[in-house]
């Protein structure tokens, strides 16, 4: 049987510090990978160092999520990476970016204070 997900929030490199310790999802271009080390640009172009758990294959160029906890306001610790099928996708930043801040401007105008 899977696990279910941790609740985690969608977000891009600007909101990392803001979501310190807290689980999060953001999607990453992969620039190189290091055994363990995975150094990725987000969608907002913010360089990010991703600590992981095991080594990762994954091409240069490609998009990848990573599932983690941020610490401070570019690293992230990597519980899991979802690789898209490498760096041949046509992946929409714009789009990407605008989702993350309604979903998180929306979840923080609904919540009862």
């Amino acid at each position: 049987m899977m696990e279910p997900f941790d609740p985690r929030s969608i977000i891009n490199g600007s909101m990392l510090k803001q979501f310190a310790g807290q689980t999060v999802s953001i999607m990453v271009r992969v620039e190189s990978v290091a055994g363990s080390t995975l150094l990725a640009s987000s969608t907002d172009n913010h360089k990010l160092r991703i600590n992981l758990s095991t080594d990762l294959d994954a091409a240069q160029g490609a998009w990848v999520e990573v599932i983690g906890v941020p610490h401070g306001a570019d690293t992230i610790r990597g519980k899991e990476v979802i690789e898209f099928g490498g760096e041949n996708i046509d992946f929409d930043v714009d789009g990407y970016n605008g989702a993350a801040h309604l979903l998180n401007n929306v979840k923080s105008f609904y919540r009862s204070g």
